[in-house]
């Protein structure tokens, strides 16, 4: 009866342990290459920074970070504001596939608890998304952030503002990536 004992606990252990090694190697696995949403998948790991010591105010930088959701089905994200006076949790965010709309989409908070909705468009190595927000002087408007891609560590942020018929530039700012 011992032997037994002994053999179905050994039995136990092992399976867990399998099941545990199987279930991280599905969470970690990212999306097939089929799925839109690994378009985006050159953005996951390490962390993105953008010099922002020209903003004032005793800005440093701003980094954010892209992961994959549990389940490869979307990217997560979330932007801090580094400054003297200490880290602000800007943005927090997911990208996704819409299947109602067939196309990329992405919603975010803010730190104040504002939600912002947009469109992600793919062409190529530039990625843009568009949508309603305040602009610098609190206005709602329509902006759009366009994301050339300059190398898979490399990015350039754009930001820019709907006026009439052309797209006005607010802000530029050129992100590294860091392991």
């Amino acid at each position: 009866m011992k032997t037994f004992a002994t053999l179905l606990l050994s039995f136990v252990v092992a399976s867990t342990a399998l099941l545990a090694q199987n279930s991280t190697k599905t969470a970690a696995a990212k999306p097939a290459d089929t799925k839109p949403i690994a378009q985006l998948s050159w953005l996951v790991g390490g962390v993105w920074t953008a010099d922002a010591s020209a903003m004032g105010d005793g800005m440093q930088r701003i980094e954010t970070r892209y992961t994959w959701s549990d389940n490869s089905a979307f990217l997560r994200f979330n932007t801090h504001f580094v400054a003297e006076q200490g880290t602000l949790k800007q943005y927090d965010g997911q990208f996704f596939f819409d299947p109602e709309k067939s196309t990329l989409a992405m919603w975010y908070m803010d730190s104040k608890n504002g939600i912002t909705q947009g469109s992600i468009a793919v062409d190529g190595d530039t990625t843009q998304f568009t949508f309603r927000g305040q602009d610098f002087d609190g206005k709602l408007a329509d902006l759009r952030v366009l994301l050339p891609r300059k190398s898979n560590d490399h990015y350039l942020w754009q930001l820019e503002e709907k006026s009439q018929d052309t797209w006005k530039p607010l802000a530029k700012l050129d992100y590294l990536r860091t392991p």
